[in-house]
């Protein structure tokens, strides 16, 4: 097999990676913001919920605030009827501890109140950054659609070309040039430079440079495995 092939499949794929280069990193960006948004709109609806629960746990408290007013009141009544200090003591007993439960309850209801007007600035900012994050991503989202849809029929044809081409050459050659390939940056066949890898810069042989230039067998860089060719194909 001579260099042909390899040179014209190292030519469609420095295409294809041209072709991906030009979206550059809009992918990984638009699914960044992706992320981000569907991060917001999961806080959102968590903040929403706990929101929801303060209101039901406030108003539960209120209601029993109102319970234990209303008993405090009915037990003030009872001390005008006892008869003996050990039912006035019971009495006011009852009532302490139901004013502690009071307080506790307050305490605890302010807390909600607290929680529940952090959790309002929280949800504000958030439907806020939702919203210019929702605009960017669709800004976005066109130029990725637009840029996708006009390098897909180039990139189809290329690849078309590329299988064509790889079919053309034997599985193991294919094997290495692909290592070679991810391992070199997208490069993996190079023309000599004077006596050097155009690819790494490294030295060729004299004997090695004559058979490359000569395109009488296939070669590749001692140093970096790039396979090697040469546009001129005999010895100056």
């Amino acid at each position: 097999m001579s260099m042909e092939k390899l040179i014209e499949l190292q030519g469609i794929d420095t295409k294809l990676r041209d072709l991906n280069d030009l979206l550059g990193d809009l992918p990984s960006k638009v699914d960044e913001l992706n992320q981000q948004e569907e991060s917001i709109k999961n806080s959102l609806v968590e903040n929403i919920e706990r929101m929801k629960e303060l209101e039901v746990e406030s108003h539960k408290g209120e209601v029993r605030i109102a319970e234990i007013n209303d008993k405090v009141n009915k037990l003030k009544d009872q001390l005008f009827l006892v008869t003996n200090n050990k039912q006035y003591d019971a009495l006011m007993h009852e009532m302490d501890h139901m004013k502690e439960e009071r307080t506790t309850i307050e305490t605890e209801t302010f807390s909600f109140l607290e929680e529940k007007e952090t959790l309002t600035e929280s949800v504000e900012t958030m439907e806020s950054e939702l919203g210019s994050l929702s605009n960017d991503l669709t800004v976005r989202r066109e130029k990725l659609e637009s840029a996708i849809s006009d390098s897909a029929e180039e990139k189809s044809i290329l690849e078309q070309q590329r299988s064509e081409q790889v079919n053309g050459i034997d599985l193991n050659t294919v094997s290495i040039y692909n290592r070679v390939f991810e391992a070199r940056d997208g490069l993996a066949v190079v023309n000599l430079s004077g006596n050097g890898c155009g690819g790494c810069g490294a030295h060729i042989p004299m004997q090695k440079v004559t058979e490359v230039r000569a395109n009488t067998t296939i070669h590749r860089c001692d140093v970096c495995g790039r396979f090697l060719y040469s546009e001129n194909n005999s010895v100056n």
